[in-house]
């Protein structure tokens, strides 16, 4: 068991003669509060905090001798309400970091590097560590900036990522700044099955498996990924008394520098709406940097599927797609804190004709430790 064996290889990283260039264990701390609140339209004129802390280790192979071995913990707790759900009644989530968890180690993997094209990893992994990696979108406060929505929203409790992981194995081919293709075999399940905000470790495969494929490619000095992933088990479909059907989907991403200071991305993504709330969707924005300021301006939009569409609001018409713009302005303070004023406007949030559009203000704090640069 992963958990049983990591208080072993903490120890033995620390017990074992350090070499002179390479010390045994890094570890660090980072935590992030979102204070945000409806000001106008949505579901409830109300505020809340949402914040997402960490404890990581790197376990430095070199240190015990296997210089082709990584090993990184990650241990996380969360707090804050169901922000989206309550009062803005938004599906992408105005906030990365709401979640509803109990304390839990949410990454513990060991990586092996057999050649410089070459990487194995296996353990507890955040499938968006590896895959669908928005670099630019990562500014954002909205999640639909991170992972895209049409592939978070699948698997019994959502696929391994934020604020659960499953057990998985990843490939990586080829060389840094060079093509390189990743393929990743996860358990379908992230967590437990009674309760979603509990960890639960399984070998991959156990409950079925997630599949994931990826392309990188280079582009002048951006990037494009394209992607697809598929669900070895069936789920129940989106209309009632349809048989049970697969949950795949597609996506692909291009981001990179514009000119000077200005990079920006854009990003589709598919899924397969007889199992997918989300059928389609497509996301994109620009990041402007100045100093020690970065401004941002982004829009997600997502768009239901047939099925849901006809079943979500018999008996009135549902929006066709849900779409959030955001404005965002961060300020780094000093290496360890950093603070980002933003603003979101929801259009037809939750795709709900009942709901008027949501704007959403708020205030992001970012403590990391070792202190950034």
């Amino acid at each position: 068991m992963i958990r049983r064996a990591l208080p072993w290889l903490i120890a033995a990283a620390f017990l074992a003669p350090a070499s002179a260039t390479a010390r045994p264990v890094e570890w660090g701390a980072s935590y992030t509060a979102d204070a945000l609140g409806v000001v106008d339209g949505g579901v409830d004129r109300d505020a809340a905090l949402m914040a997402r802390a960490d404890l990581w280790a790197d376990i430095d192979g070199a240190a015990l001798d296997v210089p082709s071995l990584t090993i990184h913990v990650d241990v996380m707790a969360t707090h804050g309400p169901d922000f989206s759900g309550k009062a803005v009644g938004d599906f992408q989530t105005v906030s990365n970091v709401q979640a509803e968890t109990r304390p839990h180690v949410y990454e513990a993997w060991a990586q092996w590097r057999a050649s410089p094209a070459f990487a194995l990893k296996a353990g507890q992994i955040d499938l968006n560590s590896e895959f669908d990696v928005q670099e630019i979108g990562s500014l954002f406060l909205n999640s639909a900036h991170g992972i895209g929505p049409d592939f978070s929203q699948s698997g019994l409790n959502g696929p391994s990522i934020f604020p659960m992981t499953a057990s998985a194995v990843v490939a990586l081919i080829g060389r840094e700044k060079g093509v390189q293709a990743r393929f990743g075999v996860f358990d379908a399940v992230a967590g437990a099955h009674h309760d979603p905000r509990l960890p639960a470790v399984r070998l991959p495969g156990t409950t079925g498996a997630l599949l994931v494929g990826e392309v990188e490619v280079p582009v002048g000095s951006g990037q494009f990924q394209l992607g697809a992933w598929t669900y070895t088990t069936r789920f129940d479909a989106i209309v009632p008394g349809k048989p049970r059907v697969r949950s795949q989907g597609a996506y692909a991403l291009v981001e990179g520098p514009l000119r000077g200071a200005l990079s920006g991305w854009a990003r589709v993504g598919l899924a397969d709406a007889r199992a997918n709330p989300v059928a389609a969707s497509l996301s994109g924005g620009l990041a402007l940097d100045v100093k020690d300021v970065r401004f941002g301006l982004a829009i997600a939009q997502v768009r239901a599927g047939g099925p849901l569409r006809r079943t979500l609001f018999p008996l009135e018409r549902t929006r066709h797609a849900e779409t959030a713009i955001e404005l965002t302005m961060a300020h780094n303070l000093a290496g360890w804190i950093s603070v980002q004023p933003d603003l979101q406007y929801i259009v037809h949030p939750g795709w709900d004709p009942g709901l008027h559009n949501a704007l959403v203000m708020g205030l992001r704090v970012a403590l990391v430790w070792p202190t950034a640069g």
